[in-house]
């Protein structure tokens, strides 16, 4: 038997804050160990976040498995292997160890493998994003989001009569992710380096992101205009899937390659761009 979507959210939403308290702390005070790779950071404030998320997690529901970035993989006891929690503790270390402060904590529940809960929160900003299968995108308790892609925060929505529909990609700002794979294979790079090239040269602005649940947010809030995503890594991406869905954008997804924007013009530009870079050969 599930637990009640409420349940699962209660938990998720207090173990994201747990998390998020933590890393505004040790932002602010510094005090963290990093070790610094040629593609990546590892850093204490990870682990530390990580350790609190799982406290939160285990506490109410020991029964489900949990895969978490920093530990891996907590098998649960009981029947709760059909539930499972993806936990990110510090999605953007590279911003955090390097004093930018868009990063966060985010946690994926799935059942039977789909997702059906999305909680990300920001601590810089107090920040907190929580989507729910069929029942849309809450932005700090408000509903975002809306069947044709519309966000709120004066941008689209009800009020501005659909102009985010008409938006051209000449003016739009798009977000681009990679896995963490990319850069470490010549050909996934070279890949990579097509779409953002095609991105610049359609698109008013390409936002390189290092921290994908922050932007997912804001997408999902229509601040942003578009995600196109390369071989982009799961603790992040199945979050990112779910709020774009429940923010009623247009999608698409390919095997190493997920779509998403506001609007039809844009779309349909971010399509054409996947095609050219990842269908030619050797793509």
């Amino acid at each position: 038997m599930y637990p009640s979507r409420s349940e699962l959210e209660a938990t998720a939403i207090e173990a994201c804050l747990a998390g998020g308290s933590y890393l505004r702390e040790t932002y602010r005070s510094g005090e963290t160990e990093a070790d610094r790779l040629a593609h990546d950071v590892k850093s204490s404030a990870d682990t530390g976040s990580e350790r609190r998320i799982l406290e939160t997690i285990r506490s109410r529901f020991p029964e489900h498995r949990i895969d978490a970035e920093e530990s891996g993989v907590h098998d649960g006891s009981g029947d709760g292997a059909s539930s499972e929690w993806i936990v990110d503790p510090l999605d953007g270390t590279n911003n955090f160890e390097s004093g930018l402060a868009s990063f966060a904590t985010a946690i994926t529940v799935l059942e039977e493998g789909e997702p059906i809960l999305g909680v990300a929160y920001v601590p810089m900003l107090d920040d907190l994003y929580v989507a729910t299968r069929g029942e849309g995108v809450r932005y700090n308790g408000r509903p975002v989001g809306s069947e044709d892609g519309g966000g709120v925060d004066g941008k689209s929505g009800d009020d501005d009569e659909g102009d985010d529909a008409d938006l051209e990609p000449s003016t739009a700002t798009v977000v681009s992710v990679i896995g963490h794979d990319v850069k470490r294979d010549p050909d996934h790079a070279a890949v990579s380096e097509a779409i953002n090239r095609a991105i610049e040269d359609r698109c008013k602005r390409r936002l390189e992101s290092w921290s994908p649940t922050v932007h997912w947010g804001l997408l999902a809030r229509g601040q942003l205009d578009g995600f196109v995503c390369y071989r982009p890594d799961r603790e992040e991406q199945l979050l990112g899937e779910l709020f774009a869905a429940e923010a009623g954008l247009e999608t698409e997804r390919g095997e190493d390659w997920f779509v998403a924007a506001g609007a039809d013009a844009l779309f349909d530009a971010l399509r054409e761009v996947v095609d050219e870079a990842v269908d030619k050969p050797g793509g």
